[in-house]
């Protein structure tokens, strides 16, 4: 057995220890009635996505308006507290709170429409958001999820993840389902690589899953894809970053053509993305999230460790040079 495809026991260990960790929330372990009812009253004290995305939202226009927290507080008649936890996300409102915060900030007609749209909205764990082709990433809930998840979880089978794409990579990519060259396309291209975590400095965990399959770029340019398996070498480094390949072979993911990615952060339910062409869903649901955890960590019992990933992408490397 080739040496790169070794399993490492320990490591699969850690990587399904952290993905049921109970402080994550959506561990499929078997609960008494008593633990199950704890279990409910704590999630249903944590935010949801709607939330944190109607919470955005107001801080954008509030800010672009010019005013403190403290001004729309005076304004509004509401404690500062409330101001601060309801742009978080961790406040439930009243009916009727958003349109008035919205009239106070200076919303624009069409901003209110959506909004009050968005606030009308169940908040069943289920979210739907249409966008650009391939381009979820200016979409307000994407972005509240990038910046303000602890930790990150993601599997691609088809492309390299997007927190990981190159210029050059991100443009082709993009071009293959439609976006044409021009300002737009470089206005697309600057978002993408200005929202990854690196950019970001964000302390993570970020966790990918990589297929091997997607390090089989499509071009026939071989700056570009050494370009390419040199940053995910580089970035491999980064101690916040968790990069593990997915061999080929491995049927256990074979027929996994959809790319999950799954955001925690210990004051907000779990979300899972699952992004489409045109269409990103939103799952909060325990079943939902608890299935797809399920899964990422049949992956990782697959998926070659940290150092055998760094080992298997130093030595494509050096083939693409060879070439």
């Amino acid at each position: 057995m080739n040496a790169f495809m070794r399993h490492n026991t320990w490591d699969s260990w850690c990587v399904t220890r952290r993905l049921f960790n109970p402080r994550f929330q959506y561990d499929v372990r078997h609960y008494t009635p008593e633990q199950e009812l704890v279990k409910s009253k704590k999630m249903s004290q944590l935010s949801t996505a709607k939330q944190r995305e109607l919470g955005a939202e107001l801080r954008r226009i509030r800010t672009r308006a010019g005013y403190l927290a403290t001004d729309m507080s005076r304004m509004l008649g509401w404690p500062a507290s409330t101001i601060s936890r309801l742009e978080s996300g961790l406040r439930n409102y009243q009916a009727g709170d958003i349109a008035i915060y919205l009239a106070r900030a200076r919303a624009t007609p069409g901003e209110l429409d959506e909004l009050v749209a968005l606030d009308r909205r169940p908040d069943d764990g289920y979210q739907v958001r249409g966008h650009p082709a391939g381009f979820p990433d200016d979409l307000p809930l994407v972005k509240v999820l990038d910046t303000g998840s602890q930790s990150v979880t993601a599997y691609a089978p088809v492309e390299i993840p997007r927190q990981l794409q190159i210029e050059p990579y991100t443009r082709e990519t993009l071009a293959r389902v439609g976006h044409e060259s021009g300002d737009a396309l470089d206005t697309t291209v600057h978002t993408r690589l200005a929202s990854q975590p690196t950019s970001l400095r964000m302390p993570g965990p970020f966790t990918f899953y990589v297929h091997q399959n997607t390090l089989d770029l499509p071009s026939q340019d071989p700056s570009l894809v050494h370009e390419q398996v040199l940053h995910l070498l580089l970035v491999s480094s980064l101690p916040n970053f968790r990069i593990h390949l997915v061999p080929s072979e491995s049927a256990v993911v074979a027929d996994i053509r959809t790319g999950a990615t799954i955001y925690e952060h210990d004051q907000h339910r779990p979300v899972l993305h699952l992004q489409q062409l045109t269409t990103s869903l939103f799952l909060e649901n325990d079943r939902d999230v608890s299935f797809y955890t399920g899964l990422v960590a049949r992956i990782a019992d697959k998926a070659l460790t940290r150092q055998q990933t760094r080992e298997w992408l130093t030595e494509h490397l050096a083939n693409i040079e060879q070439r």
